[in-house]
């Protein structure tokens, strides 16, 4: 390992042992935490959906801003622990569709923000990689399409190449105002960043 990897390695251990110091499920929180700092665009009282939720740090963070008066519907074909004052569906986002959202109390759609830390299993070749990644992205998009508001707030994991290039047409072409986000907390060799779409247009 060379002195440069052996950085990033501690650099990376730190922010996980600062999130399990916290009593955060993943150091992932600690990405979407500093991205809130800096933008704010979760506010108190809002109607999250947090796609590719477990194991649940993202989810974590969002119960922390939007209180009691808020709802959390997480979603993940992984097995996510409960976690109380979370809502969570076992279904795999490209075939989410609106009668999901009718087995609540309450009237849910549409919804403040869309999140989503989303990935596929990286391989290494990026080619590879950045076809899965724009895979997950159509149906990260089609979630945008039809379960956001009009003026609502979406933050999307992207990779850079491909993947990139198209989310950022997209957000720019639907979302007022666009922001490209690599928080501290990501790792240094990471090919991943963030892209937040502030009010969605008509």
């Amino acid at each position: 390992m060379t002195k440069s990897s052996k950085a990033i390695y501690k650099k990376g251990d730190a922010f996980s042992k600062l999130a399990k110091a916290r009593g955060f499920r993943s150091r992932s929180a600690l990405k979407l935490l500093e991205v809130q700092k800096k933008d704010n665009f979760i506010k108190p009282s809002s109607r999250i959906l947090d796609l590719g939720s477990s194991p649940g740090g993202w989810s974590q963070v969002c119960l922390q801003i939007v209180g009691k008066k808020g709802f959390i519907l997480s979603v993940d074909k992984k097995i996510m622990e409960p976690l109380k004052g979370v809502n969570y569906l076992n279904k795999e986002l490209e075939k989410l569709k609106e009668s999901d959202f009718e087995n609540f109390d309450e009237n849910i759609l549409p919804f403040d923000v869309v999140l989503s830390d989303i990935a596929p299993n990286i391989s290494g070749i990026s080619e590879r990689d950045d076809a899965l990644m724009n895979s997950l992205l159509l149906g990260i998009r089609s979630c945008l399409d039809n379960f956001l508001k009009e003026d609502g707030n979406a933050l999307c994991k992207v990779f850079h190449g491909e993947s990139f290039d198209n989310m950022m047409i997209y957000m720019k072409t639907n979302f007022q105002k666009v922001k490209i986000r690599k928080p501290d907390s990501s790792r240094a060799n990471s090919k991943e960043t963030y892209i937040l779409g502030m009010g969605k247009k008509k």
